[in-house]
């Protein structure tokens, strides 16, 4: 059984996750997707639920946050926008993924979303 203090330690990481949802929905409504605003939020009320497929649910749509900043950055030239704050928006958001993903492979984090319930 693990502590509620042992596993303090470690969950300050899960923000990245957590920003990056943020991005993301800031994202989807500065480009009027006002119908795909639930995914983040949805994805935010399943990170409370210490389960190891939220997880990988986590991970995938990450991908999908990926996708999306790439898009994002199609957009900006497209429309006539400044290149060099399209890139770096870009960079950001490139960031922000490897490093949310990265968090769900820490350990104490691991024990925190077991397997099975």
């Amino acid at each position: 059984m693990i502590l509620a203090s042992q596993t303090n330690t470690d969950m300050w990481r899960l923000i990245f996750p957590i920003l990056g949802a943020i991005l993301f929905a800031a994202h989807l409504y500065f480009w009027g997707s006002y119908f795909w605003l639930a995914v983040p939020v949805i994805l935010l009320i399943l990170l409370i639920i210490p389960f190891r497929p939220v997880c990988w649910l986590w991970q995938l749509s990450l991908i999908g946050f990926g996708i999306s900043a790439y898009n994002l950055y199609l957009r900006r030239i497209t429309s006539g926008m400044p290149f060099a704050l399209g890139v770096s928006i870009l960079i950001a958001c490139g960031v922000l993924t490897i490093l949310s993903s990265v968090v769900f492979y820490n350990g104490r984090i691991k024990e925190h979303y077991p397997l099975h319930v």
